[in-house]
């Protein structure tokens, strides 16, 4: 049985998709259509949704599927006995046999044969001239079909196909479950919108930097680190002395402009000590240095405070809960954490597009030599952008710090600091409203899809894997669309 499954699988996932595309090349081909790529595309998709045919019908049968999925698809049997009006004319058998093959083939063929049928009486003339003549026969048309055909392309798209399946069936599985509650969901959500917002503060450092010099900053987590390990003797002694309690609302913003500055104070000497003299170097050489400049941040951090891990300590005004409507609440320090976050991503939006320093901005990330020639200073407009992504960071690391208070130590920039490397590019690096919606989509993804994806396709675990679907998240983002949500195609000179 294991050869069969096998085989069912290199069908399904390879065989289909390329007769699919070729049928309807070859069809394309003998109309003289221009848009054959176009064209194939489409075959490959016709050819894996026609085989959903036997896939529901008979293969999935072959499967020890668990409940409910299992009565969905006998229900689905039924449901066709019943609009046939009758019994079916063969067997849904438990296991599948090599018998079951002809059928399969049959029930794939049928729907696919009569959509080429339907296309070929539809599609309107082409003028494409290299096109073979129909005088030459199905094979010179089949030829010149598979020599459009891009089989980089294919492995792509039947990837893209496998992966939107495998989210459909472990949602659908998880959704009819009915074991996570409305409430659950929802308190799922707020905890991702929270962890989002921090990963899209540190995120824009990312985008800024890569906007002006065209370069990914990796000590940029480490900026992250410093901003949250120095303010947490500053908290502590807040604490000690009574007046972050006492005066919370001017306490917090105290920590964070703090945090700000030692963080904005690094990322300066960063940009002036390890980049600009690497300015005009080839690209490779600026990243191996944010590399190792990343490694001196974090063991001079743990010379300076040691390896023991600090935590902040607690803010009575953030605890407890908010109550929004029916049932529904929000915990204090979730919605602080949002708000805080949504206010500065503002304040940069509105820095960015209103105020002539933003205006530099633009013009430099568009072209230097141009905006030197209009009398822009490049080497303040770089350091400014430096300083901004750095303060951003450093008001994240206290955010982040009242928000998770445990495991604040010299190595903690690491991860968030690679996820949201993974939230800019996944908006757009680039783009600064991408970078805001990158941090927000991947900590939303981030504390759902373990739970809607992975429980429901069985895995065990699932909330453990939250790091897994993180960097899922990246690959297939540079995989399908690697200018992001937001970018935009690179010329070859920014690229």
């Amino acid at each position: 049985m294991v050869i069969i499954d096998v085989l069912v699988f290199f069908i399904r996932y390879m065989i289909f998709p390329v007769v699919g595309a070729l049928g309807t090349g070859t069809i394309f081909a003998a109309k003289r259509r221009r848009d054959a790529e176009w064209g194939m595309r489409l075959g490959l998709y016709l050819g894996v949704l026609s085989g959903y045919l036997p896939h529901f019908l008979i293969w999935r049968r072959s499967i020890s599927l668990p409940q409910p999925e299992e009565a969905f698809f006998t229900n689905l049997g039924g449901w066709f006995q019943w609009i046939v009006g009758g019994t079916l004319p063969f067997p849904l058998p438990k296991i599948l046999t090599w018998g079951d093959m002809p059928l399969s083939l049959f029930l794939w063929l049928l729907p696919m044969v009569i959509i080429w049928i339907i296309l070929g009486m539809m599609l309107p003339e082409g003028d494409d001239t290299t096109a073979p003549d129909r005088s030459q026969g199905l094979g010179a048309l089949l030829r010149h079909a598979a020599s459009d055909l891009q089989w980089v392309d294919l492995v792509i798209d039947v990837l893209r196909i496998l992966i939107i399946e495998m989210v459909f069936i472990g949602s659908f599985n998880t959704l009819i479950s009915g074991r996570i509650t409305g409430a659950q969901w929802f308190d799922l959500l707020v905890a991702g919108l929270a962890q989002g917002s921090i990963y899209a503060l540190i995120a824009l450092g990312y985008t800024l930097v890569y906007g002006i010099l065209l370069m990914i900053n990796f000590a940029h987590g480490e900026v992250f680190m410093a901003g949250a390990l120095t303010s947490v003797f500053l908290a502590q002694w807040m604490s000690r002395i009574g007046f972050l309690n006492g005066y919370p609302l001017l306490a917090i913003p105290i920590l964070i402009l703090f945090a700000g500055f030692i963080s904005m104070t690094i990322a300066i000497l960063l940009e002036r000590i390890a980049y600009r003299p690497l300015r005009g170097a080839p690209r490779l050489v600026p990243l191996i240095t944010a590399i190792g400049a990343s490694f001196f941040l974090q063991y001079t951090f743990r010379g300076f405070f040691g390896s023991a891990p600090k935590s902040y300590p607690d803010v009575d005004i953030l605890k407890g809960d908010i109550a929004l409507f029916g049932s529904l609440d929000i915990p204090a320090e979730r919605a602080f954490v949002f708000i805080a976050a949504l206010g500065l991503m503002g304040g940069l939006y509105l820095l960015v597009e209103r105020t002539k320093i933003g205006k530099a901005m633009r013009a430099v990330s568009e072209d230097k030599e141009v905006a030197r020639l209009m009398g822009v200073d490049i080497d303040f407009v770089i350091m400014f952008t430096f300083a901004l992504g750095g303060w951003l960071a450093g008001a994240a690391g206290v955010i982040n710090g009242l928000f998770r208070p445990q495991g604040i130590f010299f190595f903690m920039g690491f991860r968030p600091g690679i996820k949201a490397f993974t939230a800019a590019v996944l908006g757009g690096i680039g783009s600064v409203p991408g970078a805001m919606l990158g941090g927000l989509f991947l900590g939303v993804i981030e504390a759902v899809g373990p739970n809607l994806v992975l429980a429901g396709l069985g895995i065990e675990g699932a909330n453990q894997l939250q790091d897994v679907i993180a960097f899922t998240m990246l690959v297939l983002v540079l995989i399908f669309r690697p200018q992001g949500i937001m970018g935009e195609k690179l010329t070859e000179k920014k690229a």
